[in-house]
């Protein structure tokens, strides 16, 4: 059993112990960029390495451990060494900004979208760099939904700036390697990365940012992985490939990935058939225009049951519906305080409100920009898009399409068949199951456990692990998407930019500067 012996930062709760000088992100020629070093880092054995400077090894090189290592190279007053293992999308990018498509846009606002919750303009600033938006006025260019992908040229900016070795001031050492990290084993005082192709990484610290599982397998699929006309997972270059006009497109899940494909067919000027099928049936809503609003639920230290607060959220819906305004105002207003509710909650309430209220909460949540809502609205119009509610029994390859299999919502069988069927079903939610072998082997070690909803990893208010004996390592931490279970909200950017700059701090051993509390509103005022 492994107890944590450091000082840790209730960071979730909000304590300060302290308000040091906070670095300036802005003490760099933001001009002067080096590339960071993507060359292998030159480990031989764990034991060379322990004669090394203080070592913390990042698993994940997308939005969450991109920021994690960049905050550690603001924050750090002695020499420290940072590896992160990135697997499979570009660094710095990850699945959500590594998108070459420039029809696929941020589903927010630029305003909302700084890498740095200390300075919460600084993207805003960013794009005020590139020559393309020179004519668009500021109070426009702050409502803007960007493509993702200038947005994954900022994150990458941000880290070849942090991360580069043009600074001899910096007293940071920052490698990344191209690997995939199978295993850790404790060690000392730390951990052994072990790696699928490279050497061992040492470290006095782990974090693990690994971003979403992959989607979710579907009955029969397995014996799809061959057949061209399955696209198990959607963020591949499935597009490169289309079938001809006449043919039908069968996308699986109605979310955010699904409307990306959707608009990527409607882009590339595909004109057949596609069908949508999930179980609610329901798409993202429309981003819009409101008004200054109270939150309804007062904020008076008080835990609220899941019943008072849906009752509250309602009877708001209902007041905003009386004034002519969109009922998203009411969702939006909690945005703040959303962690809290939902750790306040009991596991019978979570999923009650996971079977409950969390489709018509995740529509309204995760919205998607005006011109997305409109190609969409379009294909609908024109009947080129059809959505079919409805649950998903199997797949199976015939000699001409992937039949889809299905029960509706009269509790009636039925059969879709697709020329080309895409999985955009959403990542795979259980985790006492998964199958990256990295959480199975931290499982089987003890070294980690899934949250009491097995939607993630168990973490303390300081995002350190849990282990299996319910004690925080001290080694080993983790923010991120793999918080869901626990956190509920953590997977956007205003929360993954702020456990980036906590978590960097609480590994560093200092109090976690003091910011400024801001609503973050995502609708336009």
């Amino acid at each position: 059993m492994v107890t944590n012996k450091r000082t840790t930062h209730a960071v979730f709760s909000g304590q300060q112990s302290g308000q040091p000088r906070l670095p300036s992100i802005f003490n760099r020629n933001p001009a002067f960029y080096t590339p960071v070093n993507l060359e292998p880092v030159q480990t031989t054995t764990p034991e060379a390495n322990s004669t090394r400077m203080n070592t913390t090894a990042i698993i994940g090189g997308g939005f969450s451990g991109t920021l994690a290592s960049v905050n550690l190279v603001r924050f750090a007053k002695k020499q420290q060494r940072v590896v992160i293992v990135n697997s499979g999308r570009p660094f710095g990018r990850g699945t959500a900004y590594g998108t070459t498509r420039p029809e696929h846009l941020l589903n927010v606002a630029a305003r909302n979208m700084s890498a740095f919750p200390d300075h919460p303009d600084h993207f805003f600033h960013w794009l005020r760099s590139r020559c393309e938006f020179d004519s668009v006025p500021d109070a426009e260019l702050r409502e803007t939904f960007v493509p993702r992908q200038i947005y994954g040229d900022y994150v990458r900016g941000v880290a070849t700036h942090f991360l580069g070795s043009h600074d001899p001031r910096s007293q940071v050492e920052c490698k990344v390697i191209e690997d995939t990290a199978v295993d850790i084993e404790p060690r000392g005082d730390g951990g052994v990365v072990l790696l699928e192709k490279g050497q061992p990484i040492e470290a006095q610290n782990v974090l693990l940012a690994t971003g979403n599982q992959p989607p979710a397998g579907l009955p029969g699929a397995e014996r799809l992985a061959s057949d061209s006309r399955y696209v198990g997972n959607p963020w591949k270059n499935w597009h490169e490939s289309l079938p001809n006009d006449d043919a039908h497109i069968v996308v699986l899940g109605t979310g955010l990935t699904a409307v990306d494909v959707v608009v990527t067919l409607r882009k590339k000027g595909w004109n057949g058939r596609i069908t949508a099928i999930s179980r609610n049936g329901m798409l993202p809503q429309r981003h819009f225009r409101g008004i200054q609003w109270p939150s309804v639920v007062p904020d008076d230290g008080q835990h609220r049951s899941l019943q008072e607060l849906s009752k509250l959220i309602r009877q708001d819906c209902e007041r905003l519906r009386g004034v002519s305004q969109n009922p998203a105002i009411a969702v939006d207003k909690l945005r703040g305080r959303t962690q809290a509710f939902w750790q306040n909650l009991t596991i019978e309430e979570k999923q009650r409100f996971l079977k409950e209220y969390a489709p018509s909460w995740n529509v309204i949540r995760h919205r998607i920009a005006g011109p997305i809502h409109d190609a969409i609205t379009d294909s609908l119009d024109c009947g080129q898009l059809t959505i079919i509610p409805a649950t998903i029994q199997s797949l199976s390859a015939e000699e001409r399409t992937i039949d889809v299999s299905l029960i509706d919502t009269s509790s009636q069988p039925q059969t879709v068949h697709g020329d080309l069927v895409i999985n955009c079903t959403g990542p795979k939610a259980r985790f006492s199951n998964s199958g990256i072998p990295l959480y199975q082997q931290l499982f089987a070690r003890g070294l980690a456990k899934p949250d009491d909803m097995d939607m993630g990893i168990a973490v303390d208010s300081h995002f350190a692990v849990i282990d299996a004996d319910g004690q925080s390592s001290a080694f080993l931490h983790a923010i991120g998407p793999i918080l869901k279970g626990t956190l509920w909200e953590t997977v956007a950017v205003p929360e993954l930019r702020a456990q980036a700059m906590h978590v960097a701090q609480a590994i560093l051993l200092q109090p976690p500067v003091h910011i400024q509390d801001f609503d973050t509103i995502e609708y336009c005022i």
